[in-house]
C-alpha cells in the first residue's frame, strides 16, 4: 500500500534516488528520491490500513491469500515491480481478501553436483481437471515456500507411482 502511494504521488518521477541501471544492477536503484513525500505516503496508508484490517502491522499472508478448492492459506510473494522472487498477481475476493490468480507457477532449483540433484514446485498442483487430488497438492509446500524433491531416475518414478496403465495401439 505505501509503495503504491508513495509513486502515485511522485507524479511520474523517480521515486528513487539513483534510479536503476543496467551497468550497475547490485547497486541500483537505491534510496528514495523524496523522504518528505515517502513519510506522507506511509502516514496515510498506514491510516487506511489499520482501519480496513484492525492494525498497520497485518501480516501480508492475513490479506493476501492462496485460495483453491475449498483450502485457504497465507499467500507470500507480489508483483513483480516490487523486485520478489515469487511473483504473483491478485483480485480482491468478496470478502476483501486478495487472492493469488496468476504469477509463479513452476520453480526448481537444479544442484549439478554427483550425483545431480533437483527440488521444484507447481504452484496451483499438477493437475487441472477438476476432482484430482493433485489440483491442490502442492499449494501447502508454496505457502510454506517449501519444494519437493523431482524424481530423476526410472527407479525414483517407479517408486512413486500411482497408477500404472498401458498404451495400446
Amino acid at each position: 500500500a505505501w509503495w503504491g502511494e508513495y509513486v502515485r504521488r511522485m507524479q511520474g518521477k523517480s521515486p528513487y534516488a539513483a534510479p536503476w541501471k543496467a551497468d550497475d544492477p547490485l547497486n541500483t536503484p537505491f534510496g528514495l528520491s523524496d523522504a518528505t513525500v515517502a513519510t506522507a505516503a506511509l502516514e496515510a496508508v498506514a491510516r487506511v490500513v489499520a482501519q480496513t484490517y484492525g492494525s498497520a502491522d497485518v501480516p501480508w499472508g492475513t490479506v493476501y491469500r492462496l485460495r483453491r478448492d475449498g483450502l485457504d492459506y497465507p499467500a507470500n510473494g507480489a508483483g513483480g515491480e516490487y523486485g520478489v522472487f515469487r511473483v504473483l498477481g491478485f483480485t480482491r475476493d468478496t470478502d476483501g481478501k486478495f487472492v493469488a490468480n496468476q504469477g509463479t507457477s513452476y520453480v526448481a532449483a537444479i544442484e549439478f553436483g554427483t550425483p545431480v540433484r533437483a527440488v521444484s514446485l507447481i504452484g496451483y498442483g499438477n493437475a487441472s481437471r477438476t476432482g484430482s487430488p493433485h489440483r491442490t497438492d502442492q499449494l501447502m509446500l508454496f505457502a510454506n515456500k517449501e519444494s519437493k524433491p523431482v524424481w530423476r531416475t526410472r527407479a525414483d518414478v517407479i517408486a512413486h507411482l500411482e497408477l500404472r496403465e498401458a498404451v495400446v495401439r
